[in-house]
């Protein structure tokens, strides 16, 4: 009865807990092993705000906005059930069953954010899913299901960048596995099986969303070339995408008109919503830091490939996006692994500038330090922009984090192209990654790549593979200039690696020509 009327009078104002920690803080958590870890929150203005865990106890005080931060010294990892302490003036708050091992955060849009009750395999993988080591925090978001569909006056409440996400963390069953992220839970399940330590999940993905929304609006404006993104009203504003400002109005015209009052707090540029430009970056990124963790799957970029300007914008938006996710944590540079866009067939969807996304996402390697990047063109969808096999995209990133972050010996990049070089009336394209020899996926020779002159029409060539080139060939009257391959909006080549990895689309320059 007496823990009955104190949630009353916390509800109504008449008794105002004052010791509160950021949303992330909750029991089953996963702390980051071998790091820092920040614990920080609200208390009253002066007070002395004690941590402990483990055997460790550290106290600071809060300062004149109540604002308190705690870094505990690194910890190995551990799969010993420990509770984490805080303690303000007479307060306390417990966080119970924490774990120590390896955190990552997922986020992009709808492709990151599919669930894995959807996925292609989940019949079979639902019911091996009990894995007390994995544990996964997946808020729900405001606006959720609505898709094309007005939000309802609780979701329009909700948009705000304190209230948006809503959730707390889980221990991996089948029951929680079904809402989570399929990308992340087989990333989380093919890490903690090999790294044999607890793995953490925190998932933020929301469908639809624009790399511009996961990005503070006044880095936006201080950049010159991205500074019309922030231009007034954002559903008003042409140089956002325009199915974002058509789904921004399908969501909230009814409320603008008549409904609750829509929320804009989010440093003006009109109502909020999750494609906003800015308004993830305030909801999910800046509260979330500086929670420590090891890197970043990203799976995004269908809302920014729509046009050619966008997939040109694209290249400054992203490398500027990693750099301020880097500087915010200021845990140097962690790894940022992304995937890079599938295939679908360009009608209904407008998929047609995706070859040239692909290709700048494979030379955004060379500019983002520490990152990588998976292929998924192999296992792409040609009627829907959602592809069902989640679980060969999540194994592949997982392996590519064992290889890149942890060190283990693993070939987990398909074949990446290196030169175009001619040599007599042949092309000769030499690939990285491709340790054993090039192959391909059918047993039959090479395709999908093509070849340009000066006129730049491309027209299909013919390819044999020496080892870790592919020979083309052409007129003796062409000289050519360009090659491209898999430049298809769904990819049609079948050249892999011998672990089976695809090999991605690409353009490249020509030398060695007349």
């Amino acid at each position: 009865m007496i823990k009955v009327i104190r949630l009353l009078l916390l509800s109504t104002g008449l008794l105002r807990a004052e010791l509160t920690l950021a949303p992330v803080f909750n029991d089953h958590m996963v702390l980051q092993r071998d790091q820092e870890l920040p614990v920080w929150g609200q208390a009253a203005q002066g007070v002395q705000v004690t941590v402990e865990f483990s055997s460790e106890r550290r106290s600071t005080t809060a300062g004149p906005d109540g604002r308190c931060l705690i870094r505990l010294n690194p910890h190995a990892a551990s799969a010993e059930s420990r509770s984490l302490q805080v303690s303000a003036a007479g307060e306390s708050l417990e966080f119970k069953d924490v774990l120590v091992g390896e955190v990552w955060l997922c986020a992009g849009q709808s492709n990151m954010e599919w669930p894995l009750s959807k996925e292609m395999h989940a019949e079979v993988e639902l019911v091996h899913a009990s894995h007390p080591l994995i544990r996964m925090f997946n808020p729900g978001y405001a606006g959720q299901d609505a898709g094309g569909n007005p939000f309802s006056a609780e979701d329009v409440v909700r948009l705000t960048p304190r209230a948006f996400y809503s959730g707390a963390w889980e221990v991996c069953t089948p029951v929680s596995a079904a809402r989570v992220s399929a990308i992340g839970y087989y990333f989380a399940r093919d890490l903690q099986a090999a790294l044999n330590v607890p793995i953490g999940i925190i998932h933020l993905a929301v469908g639809g969303s624009p790399t511009e929304a996961w990005m503070r609006r006044e880095l936006l404006a201080g950049e010159p070339v991205l500074r019309p993104l922030t231009d007034g009203d954002w559903l008003a504003n042409p140089a956002l995408e325009a199915w974002c400002r058509l789904r921004g109005h399908e969501n909230l015209d009814r409320a603008l008109a008549t409904g609750p009052v829509v929320p804009d707090s989010n440093h003006g540029g009109g109502p909020n919503h999750p494609f906003k430009p800015g308004f993830l970056w305030s909801a999910a990124i800046e509260p979330l830091a500086p929670f420590a963790l090891r890197g970043v799957l990203w799976y995004q970029g269908e809302s920014n490939s729509l046009n050619p300007d966008r997939v040109r914008q694209h290249e400054t938006l992203f490398p500027l996006l990693v750099r301020d996710w880097r500087a915010h944590w200021q845990l140097g540079e962690f790894p940022f692994l992304y995937y890079q866009l599938s295939g679908i067939e360009a009608k209904p969807y407008h998929s047609e500038y995706w070859p040239d996304f692909r290709d700048s996402q494979r030379r955004l390697l060379k500019v983002v330090p520490n990152a990588g990047m998976v292929v998924t063109a192999d296992v792409g969808d040609r009627a829907s922009v959602h592809p069902r096999d989640k679980k060969t995209v999540g194994v592949r990133m997982a392996r590519l984090a064992l290889a890149q972050t942890y060190g283990f010996d693993l070939e987990a990049s398909g074949p990446q192209p290196r030169s175009a070089v001619v040599r007599e009336n042949k092309i000769i394209v030499s690939f990285s990654h491709v340790v054993g020899g090039l192959r391909t996926s059918d047993g039959q020779p090479p395709h999908s790549f093509e070849i340009a002159a000066a006129d730049g029409q491309f027209i299909p060539a013919q390819g044999m593979i020496a080892g870790a080139t592919v020979a083309l060939t052409f007129q003796p009257d062409m000289i050519p200039r360009r090659v491209r391959y898999g430049w298809q909006p769904v990819p049609e080549g079948n050249l892999i690696n011998n672990v089976a990895l695809p090999t991605t689309t690409f353009l490249l320059e020509v030398s060695g020509g007349k």
